[in-house]
């Protein structure tokens, strides 16, 4: 399985927003009130992405034999904002292949995310800790998590 790194471009939205909302019902969805599935779905319209493409976010995307498999998000610098990846490829190394080619453009020492209550053991096990407690915003639960780059190591191998 040969996995292709590459920034996301305008022909793959499209592809990207139907990817995220497979593995987002998949595995976030039920965690969820009805409120935070709709907030949730409105910032990953095609129209969206691209918006947040345009101001200049960071996006990675993961392919294999040219079909997207895995896509990440970085906002603010330093903020991941989205990394999902199709729910039949999980576990096969494809998301922490994802961070650490986000992680490169990262400046900061230090990545942060708002992780999905489902999502916490596998970022612990990328060597994100918890930085803060479980919240909700407009029915989205998350725990504020951040994971502290050291010099020329990147996410740990083992997850």
């Amino acid at each position: 399985m040969k996995l292709e790194f590459q920034q996301l471009h305008a022909d793959d939205i499209q592809s990207v927003s139907l990817l995220v909302n497979r593995a987002f019902t998949e595995s976030v969805a039920p965690t969820l009130t009805n409120e935070g599935i709709i907030n949730f779905a409105s910032g990953v319209t095609p129209e969206s992405i691209k918006e947040r493409l345009l101001s200049g976010n960071t996006f990675v995307i993961c392919k294999i034999n040219n079909t997207i498999v895995g896509i990440g998000e970085v906002r603010n610098k330093n903020h991941l904002n989205l990394l999902f990846v199709e729910p039949g490829m999980q576990r096969k190394g494809i998301g922490r292949k994802l961070l650490m080619n986000l992680s490169d453009g990262v400046e900061s020492n230090e990545i942060t995310v708002n992780s999905s209550l489902n999502a916490v053991n596998t970022y612990k096990k990328l060597g994100f800790k918890e930085s803060g407690t479980k919240d909700e915003i407009n029915g989205i639960k998350y725990q504020p998590m951040i994971y502290i780059k050291k010099h020329n190591k990147s996410f740990k191998m083992d997850a």
